[in-house]
């Protein structure tokens, strides 16, 4: 019994000293100033926030997502801000053929590249229906068009030994009930870009590739989807700041961290639970999604019934 009580006690310090390695905060601000930078999903969320924290920070910032009018008053306020310059490409993310003009508009106006943020995703919470035609344009969205836009800017990217954030999810992780079609696209994430990695630096390419996972951040959508699942008030008092989650994303990138938690006790719990045991972490996952899974069906049998 005493020696199991010493193996516990050296897993704790490992752990600790761990924790503390990895909270040093050795991020120099002035390491932006004058970066060139394209952030994806940029109109809302955390892509609007990392693109104002970058601001901040004095880079040239590109950002892209589908809607016009709000990419026009983000970059406006990007410029607000103290970015050396700000500008704007409207894309459709499902057209993959279309997402290169991403780079060519990098290429042209901020004249190379530093920091290629991908962050755009879309999502629905349902039960698996069948529909793989919405799958597969969810896949473009989610999945392909990453893989795209990291093929396309490797050229200016390895000029720069720059680096690559993909924004993933606990999601990517583990499987949920609810979310198939979105867990599939965030594990594809992980399993290119991770072998990608190892292929950059077999080739000897000088770029790095964070992948970055967030909790469940406090944006509109997250209460709205929050409160449509009866989330209770306690939980989502828990949800993350996305100011603090951008801060947090341009840190791992200037690192260039391998993988980035934030904040680790929203995903990093249930992956150690599925290493160690995937029926434990099946039985946890059923017993926490049943109750949503639940509201979501009568919310469907009540839409049926005013629909009849």
């Amino acid at each position: 019994m005493a020696k199991f009580w010493k193996i516990v006690g050296l897993i704790i310090v490992f752990i600790a000293m761990y924790i503390a390695y990895t909270s040093k905060d050795t991020f120099d601000p002035e390491s932006i100033r004058g970066k060139r930078v394209i952030v994806t999903g940029a109109s809302t969320g955390i892509g609007e926030q990392v693109a104002y924290q970058y601001a901040k920070l004095g880079a040239n910032i590109l950002i892209t997502a589908r809607r016009e009018t709000l990419l026009k008053q983000v970059v406006k306020k990007c410029l607000d801000l103290g970015a050396q310059s700000a500008h704007y490409i409207s894309l459709d993310m499902q057209v993959i053929n279309e997402t290169g003009k991403l780079i060519t508009e990098a290429e042209k106006t901020l004249g190379g590249l530093d920091y290629l943020v991908l962050n755009h995703a879309l999502y629905y919470w349902e039960l698996w229906d069948g529909d793989i035609e919405r799958l597969q344009a969810l896949m473009n969205i989610n999945f392909v068009s990453y893989v795209n836009l990291a093929t396309k800017a490797l050229p200016m990217l390895s000029k720069s030994n720059g680096s690559i954030v993909v924004v993933s999810s606990g999601a990517g992780l583990t499987s949920l009930p609810l979310a198939l079609t979105y867990c599939a696209t965030k594990h594809a994430i992980g399993g290119f870009f991770e072998g990608f990695r190892l292929e950059l630096e077999y080739t000897k390419k000088n770029v790095a590739v964070t992948i970055f996972i967030p909790g469940v951040i406090a944006t509109e959508h997250a209460f709205d989807v929050g409160e449509q699942l009866e989330v209770d008030t306690y939980a989502m008092g828990m949800f993350i700041s996305p100011v603090d989650t951008a801060m947090e994303l341009i840190k791992s990138a200037s690192a260039r961290l391998r993988i980035s938690y934030y904040p680790w006790f929203h995903s990093r719990p249930l992956e150690f639970i599925h290493t160690l045991s995937r029926d434990l972490c099946d039985w946890l996952t059923f017993k926490i999604a049943s109750k949503f899974m639940g509201i979501m069906e009568d919310k469907k049998n009540n839409l049926y019934k005013k629909i009849t």
